[in-house]
């Protein structure tokens, strides 16, 4: 069953185009069973539709060696063997099957069927580039059915490339004469290659209404356009051509000719003043050679021509203008270009605003105004749409607002209308990266570059696009080249501090974080991820890391303290409650893997009512799912904290739950406004926020297991049965059989976050791998742009040689579970031990090893644990932690038999029962409210000791009171 459920993920994956998870989970099943005929066909079939036919033969053979009978798995063989060129093995191979045409065309039509599923799936996916490798294939095992050769030229077509589209149009057409589409498409290919021999030959006459037949069927194809237009300049017919390179260049700006040309069809047509213009933006995309010089001789002759040495744009106060106006990210000196059709549009004489207006619209942005300024900005889209500026000061005023709606569309067209312009990239980068559209904030940012190769802040916010995409190595190069630049860019100083996290490099990335400070100590962004960043590190004491956050709210709340106002919410304790929840993390993270498995249940609660404070970026699927659990979504995200403040406090909030503490997109300063009466901090951080603003921290008793741990909270402690209620996947995969009992080892496993792996964890590491001989160590979530040098250094110089030890990149979560099935026992990480990570492994059946530490990161591998039972998994000391591995690793058949009822052991955890943490999660709010309307202070309480009757700590049990009330 485990197999065949593999086998169907696996298909999944296949059939979804997600080729490297389809090839994990396909030798998954051979590791288990070598001769299972479907795996081996399957991966035979991923191996030849990558065009790796060779590698393909031997699972193909093994597929028909396992089950002869089928003649799918023959024909694919033999067809595969052909491809690799041996047709003499895929004649011996055919004629050792059965001999029945019938059955050979049943398997034709099998397979062109199966193509055209594979085809069509991918393309309702957008995955054009597989699709079209896959369509490469079908012609070439069935070169005479038209839908692969129809597919390979509508690929190229949609790259705009008609003369790679010619021949399959051929061939499509002729096996496909009833489809008319493909005959249009023909004509338009034929007419562009009739016209380009025409063009050649000198007759452009002949060529024009050939190319306008092109034009006429893609309208936005730039190649026919230019074409077409250098014909009618040769024809001395400037003015049509003047708009088909426009277009052109609005399709392609980045190619060097179309602008030569276009500066040539404005000298035509006398529009001097606009040539200079469009020479001055040809040249900053590479406009060169002895013809730019010839026209610069040209134009400085003529009385109307400018020196290109000044703005792109005609008028220097409008150029003045569009270089005031800042983006959102900084912008880098130099006025910023302007495109070709806006120019273009002033020196035909049509509208422009009065310089005033521009001024005052650009004033409004860069003095704060920013409801004024997108109102100005709005105003001028409006009434000259062709203007850029206008465009910019909406999107970028917008931007400013937390309107992305409507920012990213004015900041698109601002970057079409100006494509040069390093400013809008800017912003428009940044809107695009809040979007999670992670490629095409890279592509803008690289063209920012091009323009302005030493951007410093284009090479900062390229490490932070890069970053997003865990290329840390290139994040770091990026970041450092901006910091050559300017090293007192607080901002950048945090970036590198973030990418040196996740390569594990805590020491470096709090100095980082501690240089930011030093240039900016009013950044409260470098002091939240550096009390982050010590968190992970054994080097700080428990005192000292309680001490930075303490240090971090004399700095930022103190000063706040003398403005909270009273809290008008009333005081009735039995009225139904306004709960808010704060996060930046409402989509898929781990903290909504403990919030919504409750969320359904708080929902029913007509004693609560629920609001959502989104400070979300790239809102996705999970968000979707969660929307509905709350009467009231309010999406923050670039608000101002003291505007979110207001805003809490507006609608009535009586208890306000944290669910970031300092980790990213935060929303700590706005609570430490204290918008609401009962605030609390719960899920998102394991530790104190160190506010006095906040009153509880909700944790169990194994979390916060004593005073040492409670005194080193400013919040005070609730205790529920369990931290919280985890979620597991929906489509988890079935616990698989204990690795050790095939390897014949043991393979300890890894899967925490890179940052938590320092040397001393890797050293205790090696000391378990020495003392379980014959044992690997598998390492996932591993950056996607290498493995860190200094982990191999690390267990090389602890006597592990690379060998035995095996890295897997970060993956989608259906892979990353079922990497499980390869690992015997975990081995968590200290001081910042994993709670998620160890909850996904316990239920793939995976114990992990823990040591506590002396924080509460330190002991969410102890919660875990604990909850389940597994006590025995819990280290006293590093030479316990070593003992424990050891015994455990030489006990293969109590390993198996933990894992195979290791699902039964959660589900009877409260960790699994959200019913139960919702009840009392519910409980907790209620005495907290009635603390606040009695006029009694926050205090510690445990809910399990609470009375249903009062829902408060005894009063008169000093025995009790002491667990109840710390």
């Amino acid at each position: 069953m485990t197999l065949d459920a593999t086998l169907q993920q696996a298909v999944q994956h296949h059939q979804a185009g997600a080729f490297a998870e389809a090839e994990q989970l396909y030798r998954v099943i051979l590791q288990a069973q070598p001769d299972h005929a479907d795996a081996n066909h399957q991966l035979g079939m991923l191996a030849v539709q990558l065009e790796q036919h060779a590698m393909g033969l031997p699972f193909l053979k093994a597929a028909l060696d396992a089950s002869p009978q089928r003649e799918d798995i023959r024909r694919d063989y033999i067809r595969a063997l052909e491809l690799a060129g041996q047709p003499d093995e895929a004649a011996r191979v055919r004629d050792a099957g059965p001999r029945h045409g019938t059955v050979a065309n049943a398997g034709v039509r099998g397979l062109a069927e199966d193509f055209i599923d594979t085809i069509t799936r991918l393309i309702s996916q957008g995955d054009h580039a597989n699709a079209e490798a896959v369509g490469r294939q079908m012609t070439q095992m069935l070169p005479e059915h038209g839908f692969g050769w129809k597919t390979l030229a509508h690929s190229a077509l949609s790259r705009g490339d008609l003369d790679g589209a010619r021949v399959p149009l051929q061939h499509a057409a002729r096996l496909s004469p009833e489809d008319t589409s493909l005959h249009g498409h023909l004509n338009a290919a034929n007419a562009m290659h009739d016209a380009r021999a025409l063009d050649s030959a000198g007759d452009y006459a002949g060529a024009e209404p050939l190319y306008r037949v092109v034009v006429a069927s893609y309208p936005h194809y730039p190649d026919a356009l230019h074409k077409l237009a250098v014909v009618l300049l040769r024809l001395r017919q400037p003015e049509g051509a003047i708009p088909l390179l426009q277009t052109a260049i609005g399709v392609n700006p980045h190619q060097p000719q179309y602008w030569l040309n276009y500066v040539d069809a404005l000298l035509q047509a006398g529009q001097t003043r606009a040539a200079w213009i469009a020479l001055e933006m040809g040249q900053q995309r590479g406009m060169s050679g002895p013809a730019v010089d010839a026209l610069i001789q040209l134009m400085s002759s003529l009385p109307e021509g400018v020196t290109v040495r000044q703005s792109p744009l005609t008028e220097p106060s409008q150029a003045a203008a569009d270089k005031a106006a800042l983006t959102p990210v900084q912008a880098a000196s130099g006025a910023p270009a302007a495109p070709a059709r806006a120019t273009h549009a002033a020196a035909a004489g049509e509208p422009r605003p009065s310089q005033k207006e521009c001024d005052k619209a650009v004033a409004h942005f860069n003095q704060g105004r920013l409801e004024q300024a997108a109102a100005a900005g709005r105003s001028l889209t409006e009434r000259f749409p062709s203007l850029p500026l206008g465009w910019k000061i909406l999107g970028c005023g917008c931007y400013r607002l937390g309107q992305y709606d409507e920012a990213f569309g004015a900041l698109r067209t601002a970057n079409q209308l100006a494509p040069l312009d390093v400013e809008v990239l800017q912003a428009w980068t940044s809107i695009l990266l809040g979007k999670g559209m992670h490629a095409e904030a890279e592509s803008s940012c690289q063209a920012m570059l091009n323009i302005e190769p030493n951007n410093e802040h284009g090479h900062r916010i390229m490490g932070i696009v890069l970053l997003a995409q865990r290329r840390l190595k290139e994040a770091e190069q990026h970041t450092r080249q901006s910091l050559a630049a300017n090293d007192d860019a607080s901002g950048t100083h945090v970036t590198l501090g973030a990418i040196l996290l996740h390569q594990g490099r805590q020491n470096d990335a709090a100095a980082a974080f501690r240089r930011a400070l030093e240039v900016n100590p009013d950044h409260h962004v470098a002091f939240e991820n550096l009390n982050f960043c010590l968190t992970h590190s054994e080097e700080i004491g428990p005192d000292e890391l309680f001490a930075e956050h303490v240090r971090y709210a004399e700095q930022y709340e103190k000063p706040l303290k003398k403005k909270w106002l009273p809290h008008r919410n009333r005081k009735d304790t039995d009225r139904p409650l306004h709960i808010g929840f704060i996060s930046g993390d409402f989509r898929a993270h781990a903290v909504m893997s403990f919030l919504e498995p409750m969320l359904e249940h708080l929902a029913k609660d007509k004693t609560l009512i629920l609001h959502a404070y989104s400070n979300t970026t790239g809102e996705d699927h999970v968000t979707a799912r969660l929307r509905p659990y709350f009467a009231h979504w309010h999406y923050i995200f670039g608000a101002a904290d003291d505007v979110t403040a207001r805003e809490i406090r507006a609608d009535g909030i009586d208890i306000l739950v944290d669910l970031a503490g300092h980790t990213a997109h935060n929303r700590l300063l706005a609570m430490a406004r204290k918008p609401a009466p009962v605030q609390a901090t719960w899920i998102g951080y394991p530790g104190t926020t160190g506010l006095s603003s906040i009153d509880y921290f909700l944790a169990d008793r194994f979390w916060v297991p004593s005073d040492a741990f409670r005194d080193r909270f400013t919040e005070k402690i609730v205790y529920l049965p369990a931290v919280a209620p985890f979620q597991r996947e929906a489509l988890s995969p079935p616990v698989n059989g204990l690795p050790a009992l095939r390897n014949g080892y043991v393979t300890f496993g890894s899967f925490n976050r890179i940052e938590k792996l320092r040397r001393d964890v890797i050293e205790l590491w090696a000391q378990v791998l020495h003392a379980v001989p014959g044992s690997r160590m598998v390492l996932a979530s591993m950056p996607k742009d290498s493995v860190p040098d200094e982990l191999i250094e690390w267990f090389a110089g602890a006597g592990i040689p690379r060998e035995r030890l095996e890295f897997k990149p970060r993956s989608s979560v259906a892979v990353y579970l079922q990497q499980h099935y390869h690992v015997d026992i975990c081995l968590d990480t200290f001081p910042f031990t994993g709670l998620t990570t160890t909850m996904q492994a316990l239920w793939m059946g995976v114990p992990t090893l823990t040591l506590p530490g002396r924080t509460v990161p330190g002991r969410s591998g102890v919660t875990a644990l604990s909850h389940v039972g597994l006590q025995s998994f819990i280290a006293d000391d590093r030479d316990d932690y070593v003992r424990k591995a050891a015994a455990h690793a030489s006990d293969v058949p109590a390993l198996a038999a933990l894992r195979a009822g290791m699902r039964a052991r959660c589900e009877q955890s409260p960790m699994f029962k959200p019913e139960l943490i919702a009840a009392s999660f519910t409980k907790a709010l209620r005495v907290m409210w009635r603390r606040w309307c009695e006029g009694k202070p926050a205090e510690s309480f445990d809910v399990a000791q609470l009375e249903d009757a009062s829902l408060a700590p005894h009063a008169d049990d000093r025995e009790t009171a002491d667990v109840a009330a710390r």
